[in-house]
């Protein structure tokens, strides 16, 4: 993604399960902005979970184990899986496409077998097996759908640490500035944060 660059907007993506933790706990945050009581500690909670959205819309990335949908109108040649990196491991590695049956109402599952999954592409790709086709299926609005899980892992400490330390920071600035704009501070972002971030984008994919 290029520095500046609003992420790909995705028609219909739809993220089926939020994030069990996120990439840095409460009591890392407390350490990094040098809180010592307690009173604070449900407010820091929310303002992780908004620097993580925010580092997630900015990458075009997943953080920590996410299960997306997305529906499609017709079969590309290949399906591109947004919000990189595929899980690899664990139990979060299932693939489900869906279609409905051409001439027909009736909803199908496609079989794991006649599909390949590429997850060391960035972004995932679900591709044919060599010389075969997609299934015959009805051509109209949102007829495929498509799961997967994204993430770098299950725990935050899976998360590049470039990534979360920019997490650390944008949570930082968010504690101690509370309007979006003031008279000390008239960036909404530090720069240091996205300096982080861009070190690990991933290309030129749009």
């Amino acid at each position: 993604m290029i520095y500046g660059e609003r992420p790909k907007q995705y028609r219909s993506l739809v993220r089926q399960t939020e994030p069990a933790v996120e990439p840095v706990s409460v009591s890392e945050a407390k350490q990094h902005l040098r809180v010592d009581t307690s009173d604070d500690d449900t407010y820091i909670g929310t303002l992780i979970t908004a620097a993580r959205q925010w580092a997630e819309e900015y990458l075009d990335r997943t953080l920590v184990s996410t299960q997306w949908a997305m529906r499609l109108d017709a079969f590309p040649y290949e399906i591109e899986l947004p919000r990189p990196p595929m899980s690899r491991s664990g139990t979060t590695t299932a693939t489900e496409v869906t279609y409905t049956i051409s001439d027909s109402q009736t909803t199908t599952t496609l079989s794991t077998s006649e599909y390949r999954v590429d997850r060391e592409a960035t972004p995932g790709v679900i591709r044919n097996l060599y010389g075969q086709s997609w299934p015959s299926y009805l051509s109209d609005q949102n007829s495929i759908t498509v799961r997967w899980w994204g993430g770098y892992g299950a725990t935050g400490s899976d998360i590049p640490a470039a990534i979360r330390h920019g997490i650390l920071m944008h949570l930082a600035h968010l504690y101690e500035r509370r309007l979006a704009v003031d008279t000390m501070a008239t960036n909404e972002v530090p720069f240091g944060v996205k300096a982080l971030y861009d070190s690990q984008k991933w290309g030129q994919y749009k």
